[in-house]
């Protein structure tokens, strides 16, 4: 297999031009994107003649528009040019709805169908609009506050939307608006929107959910009044702006939420939903069922916990169908689908390994319709009339994602047939319908791809081929695109430990090279992957092609090799993260064409406490490090996330303090660049003043870069640049001598 497919890749760069040009950091953040079209929001309509995706403007890679590809015709239509919408600048509520879903671009960024088919909501610049599949977008409101989270009764006649705290109904034959809830904006309360974790670490953006029948809404009242109310200093160049934001801070206190049902038409007072008798408690998730009560997700504090109840919508009267317990922490998921007849598939990892479920109607597991050792990833659809459920996986191990069928009556649950094809990333969207799916798919050397596929994983209709050829934006770079190499190492424990590298080309034991360490290393995400990557990893491109060995290692205590080996950063905040990434370092140290005393390390967000753990816990391996986005003592951070893998402050204060980077500043002996936009609302700038404080008390020299007006993800093309710039010719001096 690998021999095949090395003798491919050297047929494909043999047949490239002789000449080709360096991949620079300008050109990884210019327009058109390198990666190509790389669609985004991909769906089904609901009458399965077209798919909708949203696309990047080939004259402006920082904004998206919509687009629609008639399976009939075979071709793509622009559905919505972003430019057509009034040129107002975006609410607030939305730039932090997008960082929140970690949408860098602007211009359309989200979209949702009618049941019908026959129309589209886009929430822009504030206000909802209409978009019919024929005739002009049409704008549905027109007011000084946002509107956020548009969403269609089933049957199309009405809109729902919250605005100011309170959630709406618009009737779309009259337009005329009624309010739902009236009590919100005022006093910390909000109806109908997801509260900040909510957003950010339960991946749940919304707060409010139709009923099959369009006559009630389901919504969560959210009371922050109890949450720390904290200014955050958006700093920019024409002034600063303090922007007020509840953020809870672990240990602290969360919002107090509610789960109600309301008539649309105001005939009867909303229902209460019984969620127990334990107020602190989170809202993971809210399905309606076939029989019109709700299935609802309830995770406890601790997150130990979590409860699938069933409600009657009548009464507010709740049972409990099913529980899952771990005794470090259960993960989320969105794997729930209810038949016809009220059955549900439900995915665990109670085995050790996240498989998916057939439960009867009352909760009552009946089998598994996955098993082994190997994680199910996530369920794609379930084709009810043949029994087929599809999903994807890392039966193959952890570098890639395929898609799997299996029977939902458990007979072949050990042995899924596999339906992609090709070593690397794979997705899967199911039409509803079933009989045909939706594939993306990206490798080391394909951008991300979008075709319809039928039930054997042929081909049937390339939506976005976006081969590396033609006019492609990355063609004129390809012929220098280095390859990556895989390989593994064991931790202390016998664990593998997956890497990857890029290897310059010319490098070797007579010509070496410095190296940088990419990492990230926490809970949530992975670096070594057989995918195409993104922004980040065309940097990682750049660097490379620059001159350094560029190498990455994902240690334990990271997704997708099974709950043992991802529960071992429990309670281990700092300390398994960057003694693996040492093995690393060590290893580079080893390879004759890597200058081991020339070293780097780097990373953002998590990756950048990595990287501060690291140069303070192991510091002699290292010759400087790029910290970007970090946290440095995790009582700074929100209650979800934190609480999950280090339990409360108060209960484990020996854990938080192992974790603390301010703590070691001490220690610091080798050049550090720490880097923080300076209006990051999810990881606050606190964080980095307070590693730098704690690094001026220990008179320790270190270089700052921070970024007024931006956020966490760094999306704005200009600011991207300088980091990325800062980045190398930090690394340039340190490790270079340049």
């Amino acid at each position: 297999m690998r021999s095949s497919l090395s003798a491919l890749l050297l047929a494909c760069l043999s047949a490239l031009p002789a000449t080709a040009e360096q991949l620079t950091i300008d050109r990884v953040v210019a327009s058109p994107a390198l990666s190509g079209a790389a669609p985004r929001g991909v769906e089904f309509s609901p009458d399965g003649t077209r798919v909708t995706y949203l696309e990047r403007a080939a004259s402006d890679a920082s904004r998206r528009d919509l687009w629609a590809y008639d399976l009939k015709q075979g071709k793509p239509v622009l559905l919505l040019d972003s430019t057509e919408f009034a040129a107002v600048p975006e609410s607030e509520e939305e730039r932090a709805r997008r960082e929140r879903q970690r949408i860098p671009e602007t211009g359309v960024t989200e979209y949702v169908w009618d049941n019908q088919g026959l129309a589209i909501l886009v929430p822009k610049s504030g206000d909802i609009w209409l978009k019919p599949l024929t005739g002009p977008v049409r704008r549905l409101t027109r007011t000084e506050e946002a509107e956020t989270d548009p969403k269609f009764s089933p049957d199309g006649t009405h809109i729902a939307y919250v605005r100011a705290g309170n959630l709406y109904v618009q009737s779309l034959s009259t337009g005329v608006e009624r309010a739902i809830t009236t009590d919100g904006g005022k006093d910390a309360i909000l109806n109908g929107m997801a509260e900040f974790v909510a957003q950010e670490e339960m991946d749940r953006d919304t707060g409010y959910w139709w009923s099959p029948d369009g006559k009630s809404i389901a919504y969560a009242r959210v009371d922050e009044s109890k949450v720390p109310l904290v200014n955050r200093y958006d700093y920019g160049a024409d002034g600063v702006k303090v922007i007020p934001q509840r953020y809870p801070f672990a240990g602290g206190p969360n919002v107090a939420i509610r789960l109600l049902v309301a008539p649309i038409d105001g005939s009867a007072p909303p229902v209460a939903i019984d969620l127990g008798s334990d107020p602190d408690i989170y809202l993971a998730r809210v399905n309606w069922k076939p029989d019109g009560g709700l299935a609802v997700q309830r995770i406890s504090r601790d997150q130990k916990r979590l409860d699938l109840l069933f409600a009657d919508v009548k009464t507010g009267r709740t049972r409990l169908a099913l529980s899952d317990t771990q005794s470090t922490w259960v993960d989320l998921h969105k794997d729930l689908y209810f038949l016809a007849d009220g059955r549900f598939i439900w995915s665990s990892e109670q085995s050790g390994w996240r498989h998916l479920y057939l439960h009867d109607r009352h909760g009552k597991r009946l089998h598994a319709i996955t098993r082994c050792k190997w994680p199910v990833k996530s369920l794609a659809g379930v084709e009810t009339k043949t029994g087929i459920v599809m999903f994807t996986a890392h039966r193959e191990g952890p570098l890639e994602t395929h898609v799997y069928t299996a029977r939902l009556d458990g007979r072949d649950a050990g042995s899924p047939r596999r339906v992609s094809q090709g070593e690397g990333w794979h997705g899967a969207v199911l039409a509803d319908a079933g009989g045909v799916w939706l594939n993306s798919f990206s490798s080391p050397t394909q951008p991300p791809q979008l075709s319809l596929r039928n039930r054997d994983g042929q081909v049937l209709t390339w939506l976005q081929e976006n081969k590396v050829e033609g006019a492609h934006p990355y063609a004129p770079y390809r012929a220098n695109h280095i390859l990556p190499v895989y390989g593994t190492l064991k931790a202390p424990d016998g664990a593998t430990l997956h890497w990857s590298m890029l290897k310059p080309p010319g490098v070797d034991a007579a010509n070496p090279a410095p190296a940088i360490l990419y990492t990230y290393g926490g809970p949530t995400s992975r670096v070594v992957t057989k995918g195409w990557g993104g922004r980040t990893s065309l940097f990682l491109q750049a660097l490379a092609q620059s001159g350094y060995v560029v190498f990455m290692l994902d240690n334990r205590g990271t997704p997708g090799q099974g709950k043992a080996f991802l529960d071992q950063i429990y309670n281990a905040f700092g300390t398994i993260e960057s003694d693996d990434q040492a093995l690393g370092a060590q290893y580079l140290k080893t390879l004759p064409f890597v200058k081991g005393d020339r070293i780097g390390i780097y990373g953002h967000s998590y990756g950048g406490y990595n990287t501060l753990m690291s140069l303070l816990r192991h510091g002699d391996l290292y010759a400087a490090g790029v910290a970007a986005a970090p946290v440095s003592d995790w009582r700074l951070y929100d209650t979800f996330y934190t609480e999950r893998f280090i339990g409360m402050p108060d209960a484990k204060g020996g854990v938080y303090d192992r974790a603390d980077a301010t703590k070691l500043a001490d220690k610091l002996s080798k050049p550090l660049l720490l880097i923080h936009g300076m209006a990051d609302d999810n990881v606050f700038l606190d964080n980095s003043v307070r590693m730098a404080a704690a690094l001026q008390q220990a008179r320790k020299p270190f270089d700052m870069m921070f970024y007024p007006g931006e956020r966490h993800g760094f999306y704005d093309t200009n600011l991207a640049a300088h980091y990325f710039l800062s980045t190398k010719a930090f690394f340039d001096r340190e490790l270079m001598g340049r």
